[in-house]
């Protein structure tokens, strides 16, 4: 028998620990909109059975794919300083958009997925 080791959850959990933390720092301001709903998007797949029927997941996914061509997080280092400044007022816009349904899918994986949440 194979003791487990403490210090690296299983991968399932790993992924479940990655979207709750996501999800709190999307509401704390701490990760924007898009960049928030890219990650939580690719972790989907992972979380639920159909991410493509699930609301939360659906709203971070649509999200995700219709900003795909902007830059955001890391990727800004990439871009050139004339081209950047032009999105981020499309960044800005699409944002404050998408905040309110982003915001209620993230509360919605906090209750679904942190066991701590669930015992309040």
């Amino acid at each position: 028998m194979v003791a487990k080791d403490s210090q690296h959850p299983a991968p399932g959990e790993y992924v479940r620990e990655k979207a709750l933390k996501t999800a709190r720092a999307i509401l704390n301001g701490e990760l924007g909109i898009i960049e928030g709903a890219r990650v939580l998007s690719t972790l989907a797949p992972d979380l639920v059975a159909d991410w493509k029927v699930d609301p939360d997941f659906l709203v971070l996914a649509a999200l995700d794919s219709e900003t795909d061509d902007l830059p955001v997080g890391k990727q800004r280092k990439l871009w050139d300083a004339t081209a950047l400044a032009e999105r981020d007022a499309t960044v800005s816009r699409i944002e404050a958009e998408a905040r309110q349904n982003v915001e209620a899918a993230c509360r919605n994986i906090l209750r679904r997925f942190d066991a701590h949440h669930r015992d309040r």
